[in-house]
């Protein structure tokens, strides 16, 4: 890296292109929605951070510290989960069109009929229909789901997004092929809301802004100290002020949960490599309106947002719940609920 007093017009040219490439990378949508951590977080933030971070979700998902210091047994924990995610996202995309498309079909079919498993045991999802013109919505069935949501692999957000483009889609037939096989998955990132849900958020809007509002306070009392003449708050003073807080948070979803539990909501985005063929056509006119013909498999890979509530009772263990998928390929821009 050249020094504030080389003059070389080269160098020069090497900082000024360092300086632009910064700004773009923290101007960028990558960086400000999160990056790894994805929408919700201001910035992607210290990779030693985000591995904190990681560390106490996997804790919180009953995993010993033990088993999350040693590299094998954390190794065989995550290639573990990455593979639960492929099967959940499968089985999440084949709700989805079930729910969405097939409902209101008379010769209605078994919800898990399409998900086969090939020669070498691995899931596949093999879709070909044709999907008749919508001649109105399934409130019954919407009912249902709403009734079952925490039951529910899509979160209810996400189906209404599809449900809506049902609805307002063209009024004619079209024919949905969708051959899709997870090759493997990676978990970018996962992290822990302490105190949130988004049922309890849904309940109590106001909890919607608890950390920003923690943010804020960490603030003041920055601005305090420095009108006292004083340095900015130390690591172990914003440290206590964070602990504080989240133990605040802790107690005041206990309260309110009903149960007595405290909530903690794990958050993870992993995104999953497929081989994909997928086409959309117009039955009458032959028109293809999404996807490819030619029946070839391409690489594809999909961003997806899980969510787990997970109670802190008085048990020995956190009493673990069920993942849920919240978005995928940013269609809700993360559907976020904490901020």
């Amino acid at each position: 890296m050249p020094t504030r007093n080389n003059t070389s017009p080269k160098h020069d040219s090497d900082e000024t292109s360092q300086q632009i490439s910064d700004e773009k990378y923290y101007d960028s949508d990558y960086f400000t929605k999160g990056g790894p951590l994805g929408p919700g977080w201001f910035s992607p933030m210290e990779p030693w951070f985000r591995g904190v971070l990681y560390a106490n979700s996997m804790h919180l998902l009953n995993v010993s510290w033990l088993s999350i210091i040693l590299p094998w047994t954390r190794r065989q924990w995550i290639e573990e989960m990455e593979w639960c995610f492929c099967e959940a996202f499968l089985r999440g995309v084949n709700g989805m069109i079930y729910d969405t498309y097939m409902s209101d079909e008379s010769d209605e079919c078994d919800r898990n009929e399409n998900i086969l498993s090939d020669e070498s045991f691995d899931l596949v999802l093999d879709f070909d229909h044709t999907i008749r013109k919508h001649k109105g919505t399934t409130d019954d069935k919407r009912r249902i789901l709403d009734m079952n949501e925490e039951h529910c692999m899509l979160q209810h957000n996400l189906r209404q997004l599809y449900q809506s483009a049902r609805e307002h889609s063209l009024p004619s037939d079209v024919n949905i092929v969708l051959k899709t096989e997870p090759v493997r998955a990676e978990i970018e990132s996962m992290f822990p809301i302490f105190g949130l849900s988004r049922s309890l958020v849904q309940d109590h809007p106001n909890l919607r802004h608890s950390y920003r509002n923690l943010a804020k306070r960490i603030e003041r009392k920055h601005k305090e100290k420095q009108l006292e003449g004083k340095q900015k708050l130390n690591f172990l003073e914003i440290a206590t002020i964070v602990t504080q807080g989240l133990d605040e948070l802790m107690e005041t979803s206990a309260k309110l949960s009903g149960d007595g539990n405290g909530l903690i909501t794990i958050i993870a985005q992993v995104s999953i490599h497929c081989r994909e063929v997928f086409c959309v056509k117009d039955v009458t006119t032959g028109e293809i309106l999404q996807g490819n013909a030619d029946g070839n498999p391409r690489d594809v890979i999909h961003l997806v947002r899980f969510e787990m509530v997970v109670k802190d009772s008085s048990e020995a263990e956190l009493l673990v719940g069920r993942w849920q998928i919240t978005d995928w390929d940013d269609l809700l821009d993360g559907n976020v609920f904490f901020t």
